[in-house]
């Protein structure tokens, strides 16, 4: 069964995932009084936006070196693959980072794209905690990491999830150390 810690193939792929983790870098700065998560992760489609985009080079490349009459399509498509893979580069964030700090009482999360930032701030004293949220279907599971946060809020929520977007080499155990150290500088705030 997927998602059971005695399954075989979980500890397989475990196993796997743990030897590809420097290629996507999770990175937790923990200081003394503050916190920073650099998620480089990036998701699946944006991935395959990037091997579409090689692909594409390639072609262009390979035609650009063989010019010859007969592969103008081979090149057009490529020509045409290379620019829908730039124009969707546009669409999918590059890196995420969450910034905690006691002192200052202050948090600030950013969402980094090719051609803009997104900028999130508040009090870090909104948030009491920090979980993992676990998501099954019917053949998989995705975890996300959610801040759980006090009081009445004009929306209506008591929780906010960190990464919306769900990454590659998204695991229970990568999720549960951005958890485990966000839950750690709201303990030093209290």
């Amino acid at each position: 069964m997927l998602g059971d810690p005695d399954s075989v193939f979980d500890r397989f792929w475990d196993k796997i995932s743990e030897r590809f983790d420097f290629l996507v870098p999770l990175w937790i700065m923990r200081r003394p009084e503050s916190l920073a998560v650099i998620d480089y992760r990036p998701t699946l489609m944006m991935f395959a936006v990037i091997v579409l985009l090689i692909v594409s080079l390639i072609g262009i490349g390979w035609f650009a070196m063989n010019f010859d009459p007969e592969l103008w399509l081979i090149g057009g498509i490529s020509g045409l693959a290379a620019a829908a893979a730039v124009f969707l580069l546009f669409r999918f964030t590059i890196r995420e980072v969450y910034y905690f700090d006691t002192i200052t009482d202050k948090y600030v999360f950013t969402r980094q794209f090719i051609h803009r930032r997104e900028v999130i701030e508040g009090a870090l004293s909104q948030f009491s905690g920090a979980t993992v949220k676990t998501e099954r279907d019917e053949d998989s599971e995705t975890h996300f990491v959610v801040l759980k946060q006090e009081g009445m809020f004009i929306a209506g929520v008591s929780e906010q999830i960190l990464r919306e977007e769900v990454p590659i080499f998204n695991s229970y155990s990568r999720e549960a150390r951005i958890a485990s150290a966000i839950s750690g500088i709201l303990a030093l705030k209290r």
